[in-house]
């Protein structure tokens, strides 16, 4: 069963470049849940892509992840990143939510609001990238 606390995360508008609760782009999402229920804080990257860029938010985000310390994994946990690619490219992030075998996604899009969809559903499964846990 998914935690309780998932739920104050579901709803959250979608806004590009968006870092709070007001807004968020499917990165500000992932950094606002990690830095407020796992005190992990990732860098913005606010200024760094512009909107409806895939190849380059996929530069991006190939470069960054390392970076920030994020390492490639095969087992999800809560709070591991799910990398999908969006038109072939791997542009878009979400997190794992829940305990082992649950497969929670809490993602948003544009004009999507955040939500919780399964990872291995009929939508991502074959979009899925990898999974990747912040050291």
């Amino acid at each position: 069963m998914t935690a309780p606390w998932v739920s104050a995360y579901v709803g959250i508008p979608y806004r590009f470049a968006g870092r709070d609760r007001s807004g968020c782009d499917c990165w500000g999402l992932v950094r606002l849940v990690l830095s407020e229920r796992f005190g992990i804080v990732l860098p913005s990257f606010a200024e760094d892509y512009a909107g409806g860029d895939r190849d380059a938010l996929a530069a991006l985000v190939s470069d960054a992840l390392p970076l920030v310390g994020v390492d490639r994994v095969e087992d999800p946990r809560d709070g591991d990143l799910v990398l999908l690619r969006l038109a072939g490219q791997p542009c878009h992030v979400g997190l794992v939510v829940g305990g082992p075998g649950e497969r929670n996604l809490l993602h948003t899009l544009t004009a999507h609001d955040s939500a919780l969809d399964y990872y291995d559903g009929h939508d991502w499964i074959k979009r899925k990238e990898g999974f990747y846990r912040v050291r």
